[in-house]
C-alpha cells in the first residue's frame, strides 16, 4: 500500500506539474484569441471609451472594436515579413519587463517610515550641474584634478562645455536616478561631489541651488501617499536591479570601441541630418533612415563595435538596426542635442540588452506574459497593415471602406465569446493612453478608434 502511494506521489509530481499553463480567454476570432489580459488593459487605457459612461455598454463596445481588430489584422497576415523587426522589439521589450515583475519587483519592501522620509524629500528639489565619465578611471581622474585645486567650472571647460553648455538638470527624490538622488540630498548648494555611478555611467555633480516647499501637514502626506509609494518602489526597484546586476553581470558589461563610436555618430548624424532637410521631419532614427543606411556602401557598418560579457558581438549595422526600432528618441533640434540623444539612445539599447541576456538565462522569453504581449502587439501591427490595404490613402475620417470590409468578413470566420466571463467582468476605465514604465514614448497597450458599426453574429464559448 505504501509503494502504490509514493507510486501515485511520482506520477503527480512528474505529470500534474507539466500542466499547460493557459490565458483565460475573452472571445477567439479563427483561432485569435483576445485574452483576458488584452481585454483588462485595453479597457483601462483606451481614451476613446470615455464618451461611454455605463460599465456594459462599454465592455460590448470594446469587445466589437477587438473583434473588428482581429478581422482586419486577418487581411493584413500578408505583410508579416514587414512587421517583423518591429515585433521582435516589441517581444524584447515584454521580456524585460517581464524581469522586472518576476525577478526585481518581489525583492522591493515598502515600509511607514520609508514613506515619511520620502515624503519630507519630495518637498525639495536639487539643482545640479554635472560631467559624465564612461568609465571608472576617467572619472577618478577628474576627481583628483578637483582635489587638487581644479574648480567645477575649470574642469567643464577642459571638457568642451562652457557657462551655457554645461549639463544641469533638476533632481527630484522620484526613484528615477536612486544613486544620483541619494548624493545630491545629501549636499548642500555649492557642493561637489565625488564620481557617483548610476548604471554603467559615472558622474561628478555640483548642486548649484534647491527649492523647498516649507509646507508640510498628516493630510497633505495622506493626499500624496499613492503617489509617494509609486515613486518610492520605482525608486526601490532601480536600486534592486542595480544589486542584482552587480552581482550577477561582470563589470563593465560590455567592450565597446570609442573610436567607431565617434566614426558611426558623425555617419548617422550626416545621414539624418541630410533626410532632415530633405523632409522637414523631426523623425530620429527611423527604420526609414536605419534602411538608407543599409543602402550606404560602407565598409564601416559591417565592423564589430561591441562586445558583451557573454562573448556576443554586435557589428555597427546589428547596433543601429537595435536603435532603429527601439523606443529611445533623439533631439533633432540641433547637432550638439542629437549627438547627446544619440549617446543616451546607444547607452540604454545596450544596458537593455544585459538585462535581457539575464532573463533569457531565466527563460522568460516564454513566459506567459511574453506570449501574450508578442500576440497583442502582432495582431495590432498587422491591423495596421490590414487597415492600410483596406482605406488604400483614404482618410480614415471615412469609415464606410472599414464598415464595408467588416460587414463582408465577420460572417466568414468562426468567432466565440465566453460571455460568461464577460458579464462578470468588473474594471475601472482610466479614459487615457499610458506609456511602458521602462521604455519611454511606447505605449503600454495599442490604441485605436471603436468599431462597432457592422454585424456581427457568434458562438457562445461557455
Amino acid at each position: 500500500m505504501k509503494n502504490m502511494l509514493v507510486g501515485l506521489l511520482i506520477i503527480i509530481v512528474l505529470f500534474g506539474c507539466q500542466k499547460k499553463e493557459e490565458l483565460p480567454v475573452v472571445a477567439r476570432v479563427d483561432g485569435k484569441e483576445i485574452t483576458l489580459q488584452e481585454f483588462e488593459l485595453s479597457y483601462q487605457f483606451n481614451p476613446f471609451l470615455s464618451r461611454i459612461k455605463q460599465p456594459d455598454s462599454a465592455k460590448k463596445a470594446l469587445l466589437k472594436s477587438l473583434i473588428a481588430e482581429k478581422l482586419i489584422a486577418l487581411k493584413g497576415q500578408t505583410e508579416q515579413k514587414q512587421i517583423a523587426d518591429l515585433l521582435e522589439a516589441y517581444k524584447r521589450e515584454a521580456i524585460i519587463e517581464a524581469f522586472w515583475k518576476e525577478v526585481i519587483e518581489p525583492r522591493v519592501k515598502i515600509d511607514e517610515k520609508e514613506l515619511r522620509e520620502a515624503y519630507f524629500r519630495s518637498k525639495t528639489k536639487k539643482i545640479v550641474q554635472y560631467l559624465l565619465f564612461t568609465d571608472a578611471q576617467e572619472a577618478e581622474r577628474a576627481a583628483k584634478l578637483l582635489n587638487e585645486g581644479m574648480s567645477f567650472e575649470e574642469l567643464a571647460q577642459l571638457r568642451g562645455f562652457d557657462s551655457q553648455t554645461i549639463l544641469s538638470d533638476t533632481i527630484e527624490f522620484n526613484g528615477t536616478l536612486p544613486a544620483i538622488e541619494d548624493q545630491v540630498f545629501k549636499m548642500k548648494p555649492g557642493e561637489i561631489s565625488q564620481p557617483v555611478q548610476e548604471g554603467f555611467y559615472y558622474f561628478i555633480l555640483k548642486v548649484t541651488g534647491e527649492r523647498i516647499d516649507l509646507f508640510t501637514s498628516e493630510n497633505d502626506f495622506n493626499a500624496r501617499l499613492y503617489s509617494l509609494r509609486k515613486k518610492l518602489k520605482r525608486r526601490k526597484m532601480q536600486e534592486a536591479m542595480a544589486e542584482y546586476l552587480a552581482h550577477n553581470v561582470p563589470s563593465p558589461p560590455y567592450q565597446i570601441s570609442k573610436e567607431k563610436i565617434k566614426k558611426t555618430l558623425q555617419m548617422v548624424e550626416n545621414a539624418i541630418m541630410a533626410e532632415q532637410d530633405k523632409l522637414q521631419k523631426n523623425e530620429g532614427l527611423t527604420a526609414d533612415i536605419y534602411n538608407s543606411l543599409q543602402r550606404m556602401e560602407s565598409s564601416l557598418l559591417n565592423e564589430p563595435i561591441v562586445t558583451f560579457y557573454d562573448g556576443q558581438t554586435w557589428t555597427i549595422r546589428q547596433l543601429l538596426k537595435r536603435m532603429a526600432f527601439a523606443s529611445y528618441p533623439l533631439r533633432m533640434e540641433n547637432r550638439g542635442l542629437f549627438r547627446k540623444s544619440f549617446l543616451l539612445a546607444l547607452r540604454n539599447v545596450l544596458d537593455d540588452q544585459v538585462i535581457l541576456n539575464e532573463a533569457k538565462k531565466r527563460n522568460l522569453q516564454n513566459s506567459l506574459y511574453v506570449k501574450q504581449q508578442v500576440a497583442m502587439w502582432r495582431d495590432y501591427l498587422l491591423f495596421k497593415k490590414g487597415l492600410a490595404q483596406i482605406l488604400r490613402g483614404k482618410s480614415l475620417f471615412d469609415p464606410q471602406p472599414v464598415y464595408q470590409y467588416l460587414n463582408q468578413t465577420a460572417s466568414q470566420y468562426t468567432i466565440q465569446v465566453n460571455t460568461t466571463l464577460l458579464e462578470t467582468l468588473k474594471i475601472k476605465k482610466t479614459d487615457m493612453a499610458v506609456l511602458k514604465q521602462h521604455f519611454p514614448g511606447r505605449i503600454a497597450v495599442p490604441v485605436f478608434p471603436l468599431l462597432t458599426k457592422y454585424r456581427l453574429t457568434y458562438e457562445r464559448m461557455d
